[in-house]
């Protein structure tokens, strides 16, 4: 059973931008995603060495990376999450 619609998130692609990293010594890409769903919005960045993807690979590298990084979000602030009782 899928996810009522109010708690998905709309994700886009942002923007795609190549950068000299002088830190690595190389260039990066640095691939911005926006996500927004009711009551919570957002952007964040996904940083890919240059040289170790293909063209067609930077989107589906990203994807993956967003997710990972929020799969380990979602892990580490576990115990955050409450439940709100509304009185009546």
């Amino acid at each position: 059973m899928g996810r009522p619609e109010e708690e998905l998130f709309e994700i886009q692609l942002e923007s795609i931008d190549r950068e000299l990293d002088v830190d690595l010594g190389g260039e990066t890409l640095e691939i911005e995603f926006a996500f927004s769903r009711t009551g919570c919005r957002g952007h964040v960045r996904v940083s890919i060495e240059a040289d170790s993807v293909t063209t067609t690979e930077i989107v589906p590298v990203a994807m993956s990376d967003l997710h990972r990084a929020f799969a380990a979000l979602a892990e580490q602030t576990k115990g955050w999450a409450v439940e709100v009782i509304s009185g009546g």
